[in-house]
């Protein structure tokens, strides 16, 4: 009923509280007897206490005093020691960069006390070898030495006012030099100016080139991507024959397939294309291309 009283005892709604179901609290003024006597309880505890633990706790700080000095002998001792000599190097993951390399980026040579390497340091030295993406270094004492490598792994040359080497994340890691011997797709259409201004913009633009290199070897093949020009809002692809390919930005699959279609009917015709051009944003289907002269003609028949 609605005039029924509720027991204190009965979960009501948070509307329903009211002050007089609150718990009794009986509060004491601060200087009261027993707030008095209860302070000099736990002083006295604490005192206790501490006269009880002082022989073991004075025994303790000076066991470690004595210990200091031995400490610091040991690692002298540790330091100079021939039985904390580098006699083993483990490197892993490294294909590019020699073992000899990384070692005197890090500046450790044969014999060098492991005990006092600085892990740390000696990576961030080796870090600085081009081929290098991350490095990790670890001491097994009491000789050996663990590298652990990640090499960059390279997916394209770019014109950058020289030749670079660029990695799957579109990133310039290095100058392509005479001894790299690699044989990669081009990439033009990003300035030096542009790649020093804006990395991560010119980077992004590479990454674009290096999706279209990567779905050609997946849906055309035949002949290779020779090189990439990135353009205003599409790329120019040339392969390996020469025949130059008009893409619009963006995903390309569906463009590469009509590629692979309309060269085979030229070639049912006995014709060879010099540009073809799949770059057209309204019809999309649409197909335009520019045939190639005898010469050309005949080379691509071959």
């Amino acid at each position: 009923m609605l005039g029924a009283p509720r027991s204190c005892g009965e979960k009501l709604a948070p509307p329903l509280i009211r002050p007089e179901h609150g718990p009794t609290i009986e509060r004491m003024p601060p200087g009261s007897p027993r707030n008095r006597r209860r302070r000099h309880e736990r002083s006295a505890r604490l005192r206790g206490a501490v006269r009880a633990h002082a022989p073991r706790l004075l025994l303790a700080v000076a066991a470690l005093g004595a210990l200091g000095p031995a400490l610091v002998r040991a690692d002298a001792w540790a330091r100079h020691s021939p039985r904390f000599a580098l006699r083993a190097v483990q490197v892993s993951g490294a294909q590019r960069a020699s073992e000899a390399e990384l070692l005197a980026l890090g500046g450790v040579q044969p014999g060098t006390n492991l005990w006092a390497l600085d892990a740390a340091e000696v990576a961030r030295g080796m870090a600085g070898h081009p081929w290098v993406r991350t490095v990790s270094v670890r001491r097994s004492l009491p000789d050996t030495l663990y590298i652990r490598v990640e090499e960059h792994q390279p997916a394209a040359l770019a014109v950058l006012g020289e030749l670079y080497v660029v990695d799957a994340e579109g990133i310039p890691f290095k100058r392509l030099s005479g001894a790299d011997a690699l044989d990669l797709p081009l990439v033009t259409g990003v300035s030096r100016e542009e790649a020093a201004r804006s990395p991560e913009e010119s980077a992004a633009r590479l990454r674009t080139a290096l999706a279209l290199i990567d779905a050609w070897s997946r849906v055309v093949q035949r002949p290779p991507l020779s090189e990439v020009h990135l353009e205003e809002g599409g790329f120019r692809a040339i392969d390996a024959d020469g025949q130059v390919v008009a893409l619009a930005a963006g995903p390309v699959d569906a463009a590469l397939a009509r590629l692979v279609r309309v060269r085979t009917e030229l070639r049912q015709r006995g014709l060879s294309a010099a540009t073809i051009h799949l770059e057209n944003r309204v019809r999309p289907a649409w197909v335009a291309v520019q045939l190639a002269g005898p010469a050309v003609a005949d080379r691509a028949a071959k």
